[in-house]
């Protein structure tokens, strides 16, 4: 039952790991317990379709280098961390922006500022020094939709994974930058270099559209000089 799972912040020592602390404003934590129990109580309801996960089933994961188990909830923004038998939602927050690292697929997740003050979870795709390319990930929840007549069916309550969306760090920046799906306004965000990001875009045909075309275009604009 989701009541019964403690909701604290994961604080890490390099003295001990184990030891768990609340966080300090305490109005956040209840925030998200409240949310959680208003709104998706029934998540282990047969009758909703789909998982607020991206994983499914506990993954083998690292932070600092310990080892542990956790998924991530790509609805609330949280990552669920099994520590020895101990359940925890790590949040994300500019006091705990630390990798938590998915072994298994060799995906890592940070915390990144993505508007003034407010933090997310987003995966590191790629990274040069202080410059990333992140992913964001979502799973919207959808209600149950009552018949409105005889012949209508009931629409089941349904989690859908969507398409995700792009942003970058720049060395020079702490809050994130969604990258536009347009083309003139994604050259933009690499200004002075949009020139030569334009060329090397035509040049090796790439869609900024797909995650690996991405990847590349990245690692050509930060081995610019």
């Amino acid at each position: 039952m989701m009541k019964s799972i403690l909701i604290t912040l994961l604080f890490i020592t390099s003295i001990a790991f184990s030891q768990v602390n609340q966080i300090n404003n305490l109005r956040d934590v209840y925030t998200l317990k409240n949310d959680i129990d208003a709104k998706y109580n029934n998540q282990n309801d047969p009758s909703v379709k789909g998982s607020p996960f991206i994983h499914l089933t506990y993954q083998n994961i690292k932070i600092k280098g310990v080892k542990m188990k956790g998924k991530y909830n790509a609805n609330l923004d949280y990552i669920k961390v099994d520590n020895n038998g101990e359940i925890i939602l790590f949040i994300p927050s500019v006091e705990h922006r630390y990798d938590v690292v998915f072994t298994d697929d060799n995906a890592t997740y940070r915390a990144f500022e993505y508007e003034n003050l407010k933090f997310g979870f987003f995966k590191i795709l790629a990274k040069k020094e202080k410059t990333f390319l992140l992913g964001k990930q979502f799973i919207k929840f959808y209600p149950k939709v009552k018949p409105k007549n005889n012949f209508d069916l009931l629409k089941p309550a349904r989690f859908q994974r969507k398409k995700d969306t792009y942003y970058i760090k720049l060395s020079n920046q702490d809050i994130i930058v969604e990258l536009p799906t347009r083309k003139s306004k994604f050259l933009k965000v690499f200004a002075s270099k949009s020139n030569v990001v334009k060329h090397f875009i035509k040049k090796e045909k790439l869609n900024f559209k797909k995650e690996k075309d991405l990847i590349k275009i990245f690692n050509f604009y930060t081995s610019l000089n």
